[in-house]
């Protein structure tokens, strides 16, 4: 079985391990004295949503433009930072939900003396069943007939811990067996500081409200075979228990419907509106706790093991451990029970400001195509509703222009505002290329036709938006979006400066909107329109570079999402091509995966592939598709420099080593 499995609980945030289920997440300490979860819900943020546009942004652009043109940098900052920026200049941000702590002990020790000495220790992810798991061992001097049920004395107890965050029932499940009746004791509380109440709702189940940033509640809930349950002040207390099962969930106002509608505005009774939170979890509890929790875990594996059926890496015979882990972490994050996009540490954030940014694409998970997770990120398209309202009275009230715009993060709102005061970053009107090459890459793995039409007046706006925006230079020969933000750069007089009258960044990413734009309507029979000749003539007269991504580091498995790109991509590349699907083998293994077979794994085209090496070198692949889907029949092989044409049979299947000449 595949398991990641550590010999000691975890000392920190970043080695604990993560639970998710798209909505609700935790990361789990694994200490068999004091365990911590810590608590995420996908749609606690900071506020209300406010139109924080600046009044004075549409006149301004003109005289900023004539600043820039002119080298009047110092001049021309000062005016975005005051007629540009937003007011307030903060969007609303994500903030983690709280924590669970939960003290062990035994009948041979007080609550505040816990069995400490403990052997036999480990604590693993299953890959397969999505379940984090402790266990180990205590010596007991008790009497087995006072309180474990058995007879010798110096017993040896061993304790399993199991947490996931199912599906079917929406919580986060906390299950302690023993390996000795009656051997249980614990003390659990919710941890959540500054919340507005505590308390007990009945004697087995405690909760929180809170009114800081959306109005929310933490509750959890023990059901005990055997013992006693019992809330002691803020403490739920579990003693002489045979196994026990904690049923944690977090709710906040986002899933009213109201609230929604009313975008968080709806706090004249803040506490009000928390305790109408605490209903749902109520809810949602008494429906996980309704049913044993063997079958609770039953439901969770067959639930997961569903979707975890693609991309299967194999090296040297045994399954790669980081893939895995990472593919465990994205099926996390994309789970159906998730309804909102992820920011880039997903449901796992130890503290409160991140956004979406919308500069490094870590708002779309680029690795659900290849793992067949596309279907589950379609929250991004969902959200981009949201985003596009704002964005299009962004584009209108600060630019005066047609068409959509958001600059370099968002919210859950979708505030489409400059955020912050950073000239590097906060006023770049860039945010809408993460949406079009979102929206073409899902298409591309899919060939879901439907969507790509529902949505295409998102790449519309988006390029209408920067042909409203684009302003002539270099006597009329160019066209550059202006003003322009970079990292910063150096004047003669050796000062520093953020703002500049054109870039090739901006140039390269519009160019690239364009193109997209351009791509999507070859896709809908749309290339002949008169848009597609208008974008056709603004795209010739920018004078920019090709746009490129700024590479990932491979090593750097914390951004799960994409170091499975980078991984994939260095035995099996694609992307689309003209009128084919263009596939790059085995460009650059590394080292220690000079032997391994990759299947399942999603192609554009929305064709499978199955692919095996030997010293790094090609030793089989067979492409092949679901039966009775749109595929992409015309496919190109590059290898080892050389390029191969061929297409895929009627039934969608193809075996490369038909491509390629015999001797490679």
């Amino acid at each position: 079985m595949s398991k990641l499995t550590y010999k000691s609980p975890a000392e920190n945030f970043k080695d604990a391990f993560p639970v998710a289920n798209g909505r609700i997440g935790a990361k789990v300490y694994g200490n068999p004295v004091h365990e911590i979860l810590k608590l995420n819900e996908e749609s606690l943020w900071s506020k209300a949503y406010y139109n924080r546009i600046n009044s004075h942004s549409r006149g301004a652009l003109k005289e900023i433009r004539t600043l820039v043109s002119q080298d009047r940098y110092v001049e021309a900052e000062e005016h975005v930072l005051e007629c540009l920026s937003g007011t307030p200049a903060e969007q609303a941000h994500y903030c983690p939900s709280g924590e669970i702590h939960i003290d062990f002990y035994d009948a041979e020790h007080s609550k505040r003396g816990s069995f400490e000495k403990y052997d036999s220790y480990k604590r693993e992810i299953d890959f397969e069943t999505g379940i984090v798991s402790s266990e180990f061992s205590v010596e007991s001097s008790i009497s087995g007939q006072k309180d474990f049920s058995r007879s010798s004395a110096d017993s040896s107890i061993t304790y399993i811990r199991e947490c996931f965050a199912t599906g079917s029932g929406n919580v986060l499940v906390y299950h302690i067996s023993s390996s000795v009746a009656k051997s249980i004791y614990l003390r659990a509380s919710i941890v959540k500081p500054e919340c507005a109440k505590k308390y007990a709702l009945t004697n087995d189940t405690v909760s929180v409200l809170d009114v800081n940033g959306f109005p929310s509640c933490i509750m959890m809930t023990a059901v005990a075979s055997g013992g006693t349950v019992a809330v002691r002040g803020e403490y739920l207390v579990v003693e002489k228990s045979d196994d026990v099962t904690l049923y944690i969930d977090v709710e906040t106002g986002y899933r009213r419907g109201h609230f929604r509608s009313k975008q968080g505005d709806v706090h004249k009774k803040p506490l009000a509106a928390a305790s109408k939170c605490a209903d749902l979890a109520l809810k949602r509890i008494c429906f996980a706790s309704g049913t044993s929790y063997q079958n609770l875990k039953a439901d969770h594996i067959a639930d997961w093991t569903s979707w975890n059926t693609q991309a299967i890496l194999s090296i040297g015979g045994k399954e790669d451990l980081d893939w895995e882990y990472a593919k465990y972490k994205l099926l996390c994050d994309l789970h159906p029970q998730g309804t909102l996009p992820k920011i880039k540490k997903g449901l796992w954030t130890e503290n409160e400001g991140e956004r979406f940014n919308l500069m490094d694409n870590s708002i779309y998970r680029h690795a659900a195509g290849m793992t067949g997770f596309s279907k589950l990120n379609r929250t991004l398209l969902k959200f981009a509703k949201r985003l596009y309202r704002h964005g299009k009275a962004t584009a209108e009230l600060m630019y005066g222009a047609e068409g959509f715009v958001c600059h370099g993060s968002t919210d859950i709102w979708g505030d489409a505002a400059p955020c912050g005061t950073d000239l590097a970053s906060s006023y770049s009107p860039l945010g809408t290329l993460s949406f079009t090459k979102s929206l073409i890459e899902y298409y591309e793995y899919s060939m879901d036709r439907k969507t790509l039409k529902k949505y295409f007046k998102f790449l519309k706006s988006a390029s209408l938006f920067f042909l409203n925006t684009l302003v002539p230079a270099d006597e009329k020969k160019h066209l550059i979006l202006s003003p322009a933000f970079t990292s910063g750069r150096e004047n003669s007089e050796g000062k520093n400066f953020h703002i500049a009258e054109r870039s090739d960044e901006y140039a390269a990413a519009v160019k690239e909107v364009f193109a997209l734009t351009l791509r999507a309507m070859k896709y809908l029979g749309k290339s002949t329109d008169t848009f597609a000749f208008e974008l056709s003539n603004a795209s010739a007269k920018i004078n920019a570079p090709e746009y490129t991504e700024t590479a990932e580091k491979i090593s750097d498995t914390e951004n799960f999402d994409a170091w499975l790109c980078s991984a994939k991509d260095s035995i099996l590349k694609c992307r689309m091509n003209g009128d084919r699907v263009e596939l790059s083998l085995l460009e650059s293994v590394p080292e220690n995966w000079k032997n391994g077979t990759l299947k399942k794994v999603q192609l554009m085209g929305n064709i499978i592939a199955d692919i095996e090496w030997k010293e790094g070198k090609f030793a089989g692949a067979i492409l092949y598709t679901e039966p009775g889907t749109d595929f992409w029949k015309d496919i190109s092989v590059i290898y080892e420099g050389k390029e191969y044409a061929a297409q895929l049979s009627g039934d969608g299947k193809l075996d490369l080593k038909n491509v390629l000449p015999s001797t490679v």
